[in-house]
């Protein structure tokens, strides 16, 4: 198992990326920004990335997840219920003094207990 866990963006979001090493897949969880640092993990350990999951739709927490989905094409799985607070990403960077990140396409709804 390849863990890594790395603080990304302003507020230093634990972002979290599982590579199985064997197979060389991955998943990335809540990759808030710092894009290029999450892809040259990724790399270093020959990883693919087969899913992105958002824990919930906090800026810090999804504020990259359209950058990493355009550079590896994996799925991104979210929480139905945070599709609202995904639509107001302009709001919540506003709060923060940042720049609107892309709002990211959610693949695959997910639902409590899933």
């Amino acid at each position: 198992m390849i863990h890594e866990i790395l603080r990304v963006g302003m507020l230093q979001c634990n972002c979290s990326i599982f590579g199985d090493e064997q197979t060389r897949e991955a998943i990335v969880i809540d990759p808030g920004d710092n894009i290029p640092e999450i892809l040259a993990i990724v790399k270093r350990h020959e990883l693919s990335v087969k899913a992105i999951v958002i824990t919930h739709a906090h800026i810090d927490h999804i504020g990259g997840a359209h950058k990493l989905r355009a550079a590896t094409g994996a799925p991104v799985y979210m929480n139905q219920n945070d599709a609202l607070l995904r639509d107001m990403l302009d709001v919540q960077a506003g709060w923060l003094g940042v720049e609107t990140p892309e709002k990211v396409t959610i693949d695959t709804p997910v639902r409590e207990g899933d």
